[in-house]
């Protein structure tokens, strides 16, 4: 690296250094607007990564901490998840998540495409029993309210734009005591809009 791209590249580092210190974030922002994907300006679309998995969800509902709808969801705010699932195998006493976040933004080429956002595995090796306070996970048909509150999260939502669709790529492992495979028993994709 010449001395004068050194000087640019540490100029510009410099610069977000500021940006970040003075914002408290660094937002992501799409190059060009892509319209929202699959309704998404108007309601939660999900669908099943596969048509194998121990869970299946049927419905995804979000409300306020006071049980009104809401959306778009404001993830630095507690909401209530309500979610018709159903359980095609053995009781659930402990499971771990993985989540993977995208935004649907414009690339260089110009078109729109889900676009992975590092989380650098802040979002790996979630207990989902401690989070979402839901376990046992009973095998049959299940409906679940699961009350949530992102904030220990708040190092990757102040990355997040508003007003933008987001994609969550969530998968539940099997931790059941003497399970040593840790199977991947669900996964579910969610694409929201986050205010």
């Amino acid at each position: 690296m010449t001395s004068s791209n050194t000087i640019k590249f540490t100029f510009l580092l410099l610069s977000l250094n500021f940006f970040v210190t003075q914002t408290g974030s660094a937002p992501l922002e799409n190059l060009s607007d892509c319209p929202f994907p699959n309704g998404t300006d108007k309601q939660i679309h999900s669908y099943m990564c596969s048509d194998n998995e121990q869970f299946s969800i049927t419905d995804i509902q979000t409300l306020d901490k006071n049980g009104n709808p809401v959306y778009p969801i404001d993830p630095r705010q507690e909401f209530v998840l309500n979610l018709t699932t159903y359980n095609h195998g053995q009781q659930i006493d402990d499971n771990e998540v993985n989540v993977k976040i995208y935004q649907y933004k414009s690339g260089w080429s110009g078109g729109c495409s889900w676009t992975s956002i590092p989380t650098f595995g802040l979002l790996n090796g979630i207990n989902g029993c401690d989070f979402a306070h839901n376990c046992p996970l009973k095998s049959g048909p299940l409906f679940l309210i699961l009350p949530l509150d992102l904030s220990q999260f708040s190092a990757i939502i102040n990355m997040l734009a508003a007003y933008k669709p987001y994609q969550l790529e969530i998968r539940m492992y099997n931790y059941n005591k003497g399970n040593t495979q840790h199977e991947e028993i669900a996964c579910v994709m969610a694409q929201v809009e986050l205010s």
